[in-house]
């Protein structure tokens, strides 16, 4: 496990980086349509930087912190746990920044007369596939859970023995993964709905501040799914090293006693594993669409108090 988290930071992170980096330039916005407007951008900005550095920091600090200190079981449970803990600080962050968001000033105030919801500003395609990472979690957990021999090995039985081999995700290391996995779903939903409620900007289209949100909340749901997927994806090579080995690896005098039923289960674990981890890497380089460029403010209240 830790060395697929190793593995997986040295290759993900710097490609990460770097497509972030060239979307960003590739993809800049207009001019923001006042100060206030301005303002706001900047904030978006700072607060999704401090996220994104949180969130790499967490993972890389995670892993070195989990094999430095912890060893045996205790080692593989922590390390299960190392990207929920990373995404649960980057949200912990986008929260701090839409509860600091700049507040209207001035003596003239606008207000939407629509409510906006968590389904107008959450980018569809990305809530889905949030979910469907932690869904495949839940899935696998609670298979692997059924199938355990004592909640972290795997057991087969033939006609002249029996073998066994882990670590294995059932009970012991899916349980904490099942509850980090539901609190980092719920915190983001939490975050969304932030996002939905948060003041208007001042002097900007309604469409500007609907665009402005949009972003705040890809930029949460990217990096949120980027730890579900690795989590998911983890899940799916431990699980896939001991069904093959307590499938292949068994000699009975002399003899391999291979299954090929185990043998196909571990590469379709293996290979699902490998493609959450591209899919989820793939889907965190999609940069967000930016505001839109109609920035003709739309009065709808009168004066009101500085």
């Amino acid at each position: 496990m830790a060395l697929l988290l190793v593995v997986g930071l040295v290759v993900a992170l710097p490609l990460i980086a770097g497509s972030l980096l060239v979307a960003g330039l590739a993809r800049r916005p207009g001019p923001a349509p006042s100060q206030a407007a301005e303002a706001a951008r900047q904030h978006s900005a700072r607060v999704n930087a401090l996220g994104v550095a949180c969130l790499a920091g967490g993972l890389v600090g995670g892993v070195v912190a989990v094999t430095g200190l912890a060893s045996g079981l205790d080692q593989g449970r922590y390390l299960g746990l190392v990207p929920a803990a990373a995404g649960l600080a980057f949200e912990a962050v986008q929260a701090a920044g839409e509860l600091t968001w700049p507040r209207p000033i001035g003596t003239l105030r606008r207000a939407p007369l629509t409510r906006r919801t968590v389904d107008d500003v959450a980018p569809r395609w990305l809530r889905r596939v949030t979910w469907s990472w932690g869904a495949l979690i839940a899935l696998t957990v609670a298979g692997c859970g059924l199938t355990a021999d004592g909640g972290r090995t795997i057991t087969r039985t033939f006609a002249a023995g029996a073998a066994s081999a882990g670590p294995f995700p059932g009970w012991y290391y899916g349980g904490p993964i099942l509850v980090a996995v539901a609190l980092v779903l719920l915190t983001a939903e939490g975050v969304l709905r932030l996002i939905s409620h948060r003041p208007a900007v001042m002097d900007a289209a309604p469409e500007w501040d609907l665009g402005l949100r949009r972003v705040s909340a890809h930029r949460l749901l990217r990096g949120t799914q980027l730890v579900l997927g690795w989590t998911a994806s983890g899940v799916l090579v431990v699980a896939s090293r001991a069904v093959h080995d307590v499938g292949s690896g068994v000699v009975v005098d002399g003899v391999p006693a291979g299954s090929t039923a185990y043998a196909v289960v571990s590469i379709a674990m293996l290979l699902l594993g490998g493609a959450v981890w591209i899919a989820s890497v793939v889907a965190t380089v999609v940069p967000a669409r930016p505001p839109a460029r109609d920035h003709s403010p739309t009065p709808i209240s009168g004066p009101g108090p500085a």
